[in-house]
C-alpha cells in the first residue's frame, strides 16, 4: 500500500468512525423507540467494528512488513560489511551439519554446502587437512586458491567464523623479514696468529674474511664493520638470516677452504647472531653474549639466540688451534686470589658433576687445597661417585682427607649464604651436580666456573669474571693445576692432591693419547714437581679381568651406522667409567671415527651413552639426544626405553652426518 492509499483508508475510517458516534449521540440524547433508528446505529457500530478492524489489520501488517524490511537492511548490511572484511560465517546443526553460510562462504568457496557436514568441508576445499581436522580446535589456518584462511570455532553458538588473512599475513612477513638481526664476528685464534705469522699472513687472513663480507654485503642485505683488530659486528635482517640457515652458513664455517697457506690452513670465525628483541640496544648485548657461547663451545660456530626460542646452533666441523696463551687463566687465577683474601668469605663449597669420575674429584680436591691455603673452610658437595673413584677411596694408603665431603644436600644449603664461595668443576649447570639448589642465597659475584666442557646453555648465574671454560684443556685438573702454578707463592700443593690431581688429567687425556696440549705436559711437569707419578695414575686406571670381560659383553655387537661410525648397546649394567671405556676400545681400530656406546647405569633404569671421536664432532650427536660434552668426547643419558634410545642415537648419527650442523638441538 502506498501513501495516498493509506491516507485515504485511515480519511474513510476517521470519518466512519465521526457518523457512528454521532448516531450514537443521537440516540442517547433523543432516546427514540423508531426502528429505523436502531437499524442504523445497528449499522453503525458493525461498521466501526469493521474499519477498526480493517485499521488494526493494515497497521500490523505494515509493522511487520517495516520489521521485516528494516530486518533485510541490516542482514545485507552486515554481509556486505564481512564480505567487504574477507570475513564469512558457517553455522551447523548438534550433528555438526552446515545449515546457513554466509554470502562470503559462497563467494569465496563456492558450491552449495548445506547439509554437508563440517569436517567433509574443511577437507573438500583442503585435502592437506585431512588427518588435522579437529572441533575442538580454536584456531584453523588452510589454504584455498592461494589464498590463506583462518577459521574460529565457537561450539557454544555452532559457529565457524572463516577469514581470509592473505593480506594481514603478506604483511606481516614482509615485517618479520625486515626485522633487524644483529650480529658478531671474531676470528678465532687471532691472538695465536699474531704471534708466530708473518705480516703478510695476517693481511692475508684479514683480506679473506672481509673479502667473505664483501660477498654477503653484494648478495644479501648485509653490512659489516670491523671494530676492532679481528672482530666484527654486522647489521641484517631476518630473511638473510634465514638464507644463511638454509645453506647451514657454509659461507662462514668453510672459509679455511678459502687458505692455501698451510701455515693458517685452520682458519675460522666464531659467530654470534640475535634475533626477536625489538631493542636495537639488547640485540647488541645479546649477539655479544652469542659469540661468547660460539667461543665457549670450542669455536668454529654460530650461534643464535632469541627472545623466544632456546639457542640454535650451526658449524663446529673442526677443532680450532689450541691458544697456548695463559692471559686468561692469570686473570681468572687473580680473581679468585682476590675472593679468597676478602673478609667476606668465610667458607668454600665446591662442586663436581654427580657421579664424580677422576677428573672431577681430583679438581675438586685441588680448589680444596687452595682455598686452604688462605685460610678458608673448604668443602666438597658431592655424594655419587663412580667406580673408579670409589676404589681411589677404598685403598689402604689414601691419605685423601674425606672429613671435608658433604653429602646431605640439606646440610649443604643450609651452610650456603652471603659469606659463601661457590666453585663449580667440571661442569657449568647447578643441575649436573648432586645438588641442584648449590647456588640459592649466593650473589652472582660469589660463584666461579671452571670447565672444559662445550657450553650446552650459557651461563647467567656467574659473574663474566669469574667464568674461565676452556675447550682446549684437556681436563679440568688441568685447569685448577694451571690456576695453583700461578698462585705457587701461596699454594703449596700436597703431593696427594698432586696425585689426585695428575689422575684427572690422566683418565681425560686417555694416559696423553687424546686432547693433549702442551699446556697438558706443563701441568703434568708441575704436579709431578709436587710428588705426583705418572706411574700411580696409570695403574689408578687399569681395570681388573671382571670388568674386562664386561667391557667383552658390551662390544660384542658393535654395528657400523654408517662409515667410521660404529654403534653398541645392551641391557646390562656398567658404571660410567665402564662404558666410557668401552667407547675407547672401539677406536683402537684404525678406521673407525666414532664410538658409542650405551649401556644402563648400575642400580638405576637410566642408559648412559658414552662418545668418542677421532677428528670427528661426536658433541653435537650426544646434543641431539640430550647430553653434550667435548668435540672428541661427549655423553648422554636417557630414561627411554633402550630400542627407542638407541633408535634416537642412529638418527641424529644419520642427519649430522648429512648436516653438519648443530641446528636446534636443544
Amino acid at each position: 500500500m502506498n501513501s495516498k492509499q493509506k491516507v485515504w483508508v485511515y480519511s474513510l475510517a476517521a470519518f466512519s468512525c465521526f457518523v457512528t458516534l454521532l448516531l450514537l449521540l443521537f440516540v442517547f440524547i433523543f432516546n427514540t423507540e423508531i426502528i429505523w433508528v436502531r437499524i442504523l446505529v445497528a449499522i453503525g457500530i458493525l461498521l466501526f467494528f469493521f474499519l477498526t478492524g480493517v485499521m488494526l489489520y493494515f497497521l500490523i501488517y505494515n509493522f511487520a512488513r517495516t520489521r521485516e524490511l528494516v530486518k533485510k537492511s541490516f542482514n545485507g548490511f552486515i554481509e556486505e560489511i564481512m564480505t567487504n572484511n574477507n570475513i564469512g560465517i558457517i553455522i551447523y546443526d548438534i550433528e555438526y551439519r552446515i545449515i546457513w553460510v554466509s554470502n562470503f562462504i559462497k563467494n569465496k568457496f563456492g558450491d552449495n554446502y548445506i547439509g554437508f557436514f563440517i569436517s567433509d568441508f574443511f577437507q573438500k576445499i583442503d585435502p592437506s587437512k585431512n588427518d588435522k581436522f579437529n572441533l575442538n580446535l580454536t584456531k584453523l589456518q588452510f589454504k584455498y586458491k592461494k589464498n590463506l584462511y583462518e577459521a574460529q570455532f565457537w561450539p557454544l553458538s555452532s559457529t565457524i567464523v572463516i577469514h581470509d588473512i592473505t593480506t594481514e599475513q603478506t604483511f606481516k612477513n614482509e615485517a618479520w623479514e625486515q626485522k633487524a638481526v644483529i650480529g658478531e664476528i671474531e676470528i678465532d685464534n687471532l691472538q695465536l696468529y699474531q704471534s708466530i705469522l708473518s705480516e703478510e699472513q695476517l693481511f692475508n687472513i684479514n683480506k679473506i674474511v672481509i673479502d667473505v663480507f664483501k660477498e654477503c654485503s653484494n648478495k644479501y642485505n648485509f653490512i659489516y664493520r670491523q671494530y676492532t683488530n679481528g672482530k666484527f659486528i654486522i647489521f641484517t635482517n631476518e630473511v638473510t638470516l634465514k638464507d644463511f640457515e638454509k645453506t647451514n652458513f657454509e659461507i662462514f664455517t668453510r672459509i679455511s677452504e678459502r687458505v692455501d697457506n698451510l701455515d693458517i690452513s685452520k682458519l675460522s670465525l666464531s659467530l654470534g647472531f640475535a634475533r626477536g628483541w625489538s631493542s636495537l640496544k639488547e640485540k647488541l648485548e645479546q649477539a655479544k653474549k652469542a659469540l661468547v657461547q660460539s667461543q665457549s663451545r670450542g669455536g668454529d660456530q654460530v650461534t643464535i639466540y632469541s627472545n623466544n626460542s632456546q639457542p640454535i646452533y650451526y658449524g663446529s666441523n673442526t677443532e680450532i688451534l689450541t691458544d697456548s696463551s695463559r692471559t686468561k687463566i692469570k686473570n681468572i687465577a687473580l680473581e679468585l686470589e682476590k675472593k679468597l683474601l676478602s673478609t667476606s668469605i668465610s667458607k668454600v663449597m665446591i662442586y663436581g658433576h654427580a657421579n664424580a669420575d677422576l677428573d672431577s674429584i681430583g679438581a675438586s680436591y685441588g680448589i680444596y687445597e687452595i682455598a686452604k691455603a688462605y685460610g678458608k673452610n673448604a668443602y666438597i658437595c658431592n655424594n655419587t661417585f663412580d667406580d673408579t673413584v670409589k676404589k681411589l677411596f677404598e685403598e689402604k694408603n689414601n691419605k685423601l682427607p674425606k672429613d671435608i665431603f658433604i653429602r646431605n644436600v640439606n646440610q649443604a644449603n643450609k651452610m650456603t649464604d652471603s659469606s659463601t664461595l661457590v666453585v663449580l668443576v667440571d661442569n657449568s649447570d647447578p643441575f649436573r651436580t648432586d645438588n641442584k639448589e648449590a647456588l640459592t642465597n649466593v650473589h652472582p659475584n660469589n660463584v666461579f666456573v671452571f670447565d672444559h666442557h662445550r657450553l650446552g646453555k650459557s651461563i647467567d648465574f656467574a659473574s663474566y669474571s669469574n667464568i674461565y671454560v676452556d675447550t682446549s684443556a684437556s681436563s679440568a685438573a688441568e685447569i685448577v693445576t694451571e690456576i695453583a702454578m700461578f698462585l705457587d707463592y701461596r699454594v703449596n700443593l700436597s703431593h696427594e692432591i698432586a696425585q689426585v690431581l695428575l689422575n684427572g688429567i690422566y683418565l681425560d687425556t686417555n694416559q696423553f693419547s687424546k686432547s693433549v696440549t702442551t699446556r697438558a705436559f706443563e701441568a703434568a711437569a708441575f704436579l709431578e714437581k709436587h710428588g705426583a707419578k705418572g706411574s700411580i695414575s696409570g695403574e689408578m686406571l687399569k681395570i681388573d679381568e671382571e670388568t674386562q670381560a664386561l667391557i667383552d659383553q658390551i662390544l660384542k655387537n658393535v654395528v657400523e651406522v654408517k662409515k667410521g661410525y660404529f654403534l653398541t648397546y645392551t641391557e646390562q649394567e656398567a658404571s660410567n667409567d665402564v662404558i666410557s671405556i668401552a667407547a675407547n676400545e672401539i677406536l683402537k681400530i684404525r678406521g673407525r671415527v666414532a664410538s658409542f656406546v650405551v649401556a644402563k647405569l648400575k642400580g638405576t633404569k637410566t642408559y648412559k651413552l658414552s662418545a668418542r671421536g677421532v677428528n670427528t664432532n661426536v658433541q653435537i650427536i650426544c646434543e641431539a639426544v640430550g647430553g653434550g660434552g667435548h668435540f672428541g668426547t661427549a655423553a648422554a643419558t636417557s630414561d627411554e626405553e633402550l630400542e627407542q634410545f638407541v633408535d634416537n642415537i642412529r638418527t641424529a648419527i644419520i642427519d649430522i652426518g648429512r648436516k653438519q650442523n648443530e641446528s636446534n638441538f636443544n
